[in-house]
């Protein structure tokens, strides 16, 4: 284990699909916070533990991208599709038929924000980033 000092948020000496996706990490992290603190996902409690491990996930993954952990691109990876996973469960929990609601749990959000959530998952399952945490990351 490293010393406190040589941990780091960010890491800027990654491969630029990795430094782009600790940026989207941290970015859906802020967002997620902001739902918390608006209420949430339609005030369910199983909505409100996802949106809180949507937060964890965020941060921890681009944490442990930026100390280049294995675990850490991992949760990054599990982060990158909360976003659909939330909005299954939300179809779910209205007991609506998901096939009438595919377009809203393929399309998180407005257009803007579904461009942000396949980005994040297009960098980090990017072969440049695969490879480079296979035989980088500990």
């Amino acid at each position: 284990m490293a010393p406190l000092s040589e941990r780091r948020w960010y890491n800027p000496r990654l491969p630029q699909t990795l430094v782009i996706s600790q940026w989207l990490l941290y970015f859906n992290a802020f967002w997620a916070l902001l739902a918390v603190f608006t209420g949430g996902v339609m005030g369910s409690a199983i909505g409100a533990v996802l949106l809180l491990a949507s937060l964890g996930a965020n941060v921890y993954g681009a944490y442990g991208i930026a100390n280049e952990l294995k675990l850490g691109y991992q949760v990054a990876v599990v982060a990158a599709f909360l976003p659909f996973v939330l909005r299954l469960v939300i179809v779910f929990i209205s007991g609506a038929s998901l096939m009438r609601n595919i377009g809203f749990v393929l399309v998180p959000g407005d257009i803007i924000n579904a461009i942000f959530v396949y980005a994040l998952v297009a960098l980090l399952l990017h072969p440049q980033s695969r490879e480079h945490q296979k035989i980088w990351f500990s």
